[in-house]
């Protein structure tokens, strides 16, 4: 009997949310969308490239990738007089290149990390110095059994190959590149036709979110030997099946491929995964990828819950009024936060689709659209806790009946502090400048911030007794806890959790992490991590 049909058993979790894995590639964290696109942006926050405002036409899809040739390496952009090979031992800034799929003409461009465009003759000499796009740019994709691509010149006829410094495209044959997707593994799936997002329900992945809302709608697609995992917010694979699994098997693999632009995941017997049914019950059917196989991966951004100084959660259950008045957590006390670089600002969504607005003085949730008038400031004020100042200028207080109210001049009065939670991060990534957090060697516990690799960690609630202390615990896949060690350094060697705590910056949805000894995490090129700094501003800033 197929799952749509027969009764749901309950899953019982696994001790930790994230089970043992293995090693990741790099996967770098996109500002956006994981769909680059352009400026034109709908009521749901999704960039497209639209022919006309009144009839919005995708013509092009934006993918950042790499291309792994059938030795080993990845296709590269040299510095220096925009030259190419296949020697990239790992997929960094050299190696990532966007496809661009042009979708009425049903070809791909590839620009380089540099902005130039790759393109060949009639001789098969390749170039990637243009800065302009023209016929001998437009490359077409073709796919093997074992989801590797061939990339064959639209105007001559010829693939593109070769090995090392000696690429060419002047092959009769398909050459196979594997795609290693330039992503952060915490992303948001939707179906292309249904326009719905994928969710964890009980032991299943159902398609069926408006809006991707709270930890139950994280995915997590992460790269593994030219195949791809899809892993649900509880950690567990998705199987072809349609079922969650525990283990990562031959069952649990997909390959990707792009139709008409969008993305495609094909199981190891061939079929595409889809969603079928009501309740658009995720599993792999069809031998065929049309518009029911296709989906698009975007960015998750930051969800969280504000505990107002009367201890309630703040919500818009009572109506449009934002309002400190349940104890319970639910959809209308969780909020998107959206930096605008632009406005230098956080603009604020609800689970209904609406931005935080100032009605008088009063804080609610009616705006349709992105404005001034929506823009908030967020500034850490320690513990956890934050402010949020209004277009007015003024900061947000809780009235006595618990309806917020952007009427005080001071930042340092108690009652506008807010505890903050971050909601949808029930695995975790962590990234600066150097790269990302993992582990020194495979014997070392100790962290460090260069690596190529990442590495998922879990985010703990604190217990109840240090709930007001914003704290959080933070544990690998082992089941041991982040802890400070005499040097200070940060390593995962605890059996019990230490107090850390995530404060959010003031820009760009990043945060600093404040350490048990009361001193903030600060990153060196050399890929140290030591508790050090004692305030906020010389810390490092986390892409989290």
């Amino acid at each position: 009997m197929h799952s749509a049909l027969r009764p749901k058993p309950t899953i019982k979790l696994p001790p930790s949310l994230i089970p043992p894995t293995i090693n990741h590639h790099p996967q770098p964290v996109v500002k956006r969308s994981f769909l680059k696109q352009n400026s034109l942006v709908n009521g749901n926050g999704h960039h497209s490239t639209c022919s006309a405002a009144n009839n919005a036409t995708i013509e092009k899809l934006y993918w950042s990738l790499g291309l792994i040739s059938s030795k080993g390496k990845y296709l590269t952009a040299e510095t220096f007089g925009c030259k190419i090979n296949a020697t990239g031992t790992s997929l960094k800034r050299k190696q990532k290149w966007m496809i661009i799929y042009n979708i009425p003409n049903d070809c791909v461009y590839l620009q380089s990390p540099l902005n130039r465009y790759l393109s060949t003759d009639k001789y098969g000499r390749l170039k990637c110095d243009m800065h302009d796009i023209d016929d001998d740019c437009r490359f077409q994709l073709e796919y093997n059994r074992d989801g590797q691509w061939a990339l064959k010149s639209v105007t001559y006829g010829m693939y593109l190959g070769g090995d090392n410094d000696q690429l060419h495209c002047f092959s009769k044959t398909p050459e196979w590149w594997s795609p290693h997707l330039a992503l952060h593994p915490q992303i948001n799936l939707k179906h292309v036709l249904r326009k719905r997002y994928a969710k964890l329900e009980d032991d299943e992945i159902h398609i069926d979110e408006i809006i991707p809302w709270g930890s139950d709608a994280i995915i997590a697609v992460e790269y593994l030997n030219d195949h791809y995992c899809i892993r649900s917010s509880n950690g567990y694979y998705f199987h072809k099946d349609g079922k969650l699994s525990i283990e990562q098997t031959e069952e649990t693999l997909f390959t990707i491929e792009l139709h008409k632009g969008y993305i495609t995941f094909k199981d190891c017997d061939g079929c595409y995964l889809t969603a079928i049914g009501p309740l658009g019950i995720m599993t792999t059917r069809n031998r065929t990828a049309g518009k029911d196989e296709q989906f698009l991966l975007e960015e998750s951004k930051l969800q969280i819950c504000l505990v107002a100084p009367n201890g309630k959660l703040v919500s818009i259950k009572q109506g449009i009024d934002l309002s400190a008045n349940q104890y319970e957590r639910d959809q209308s006390s969780i909020f998107q936060l959206e930096y605008d670089d632009d406005l230098q600002a956080y603009q604020i969504r609800t689970y209904d689709n609406k931005y935080w607005t100032i009605g008088g003085l009063s804080i609610q949730a009616t705006a349709e659209k992105k404005s001034a008038e929506t823009s908030f400031h967020i500034q850490s004020v320690g513990h956890g806790h934050v402010t949020f100042q209004a277009s007015n200028g003024k900061f947000i207080v809780p009235h006595a009946t618990g309806n917020m109210r952007a009427v005080s001049d001071q930042i340092s009065l108690p009652d506008a502090y807010f505890l903050l939670k971050f909601i949808n991060r029930p695995f975790c990534v962590f990234k600066c400048d150097f790269g990302h957090v993992g582990y020194r060697n495979k014997q070392s516990r100790v962290l460090e911030c260069n690596k190529a690799l990442f590495t998922l960690f879990t985010l703990e609630e604190a217990a109840e007794e240090t709930h007001s202390e914003g704290v959080v615990y933070l544990k690998g896949s082992d089941g041991l806890y982040w802890e400070i060690s005499n040097d200070l350094n940060i390593s995962v060697s605890a059996c019990e959790p230490s107090k850390f705590s995530l404060e959010l910056c003031s820009a760009s949805s990043r945060v600093v992490i404040k350490a048990p000894n009361g001193m903030y995490l600060r990153a060196e090129q050399s890929g140290s991590i030591q508790a050090i700094c004692q305030n906020s501003r010389q810390a490092t800033q986390w892409e989290f």
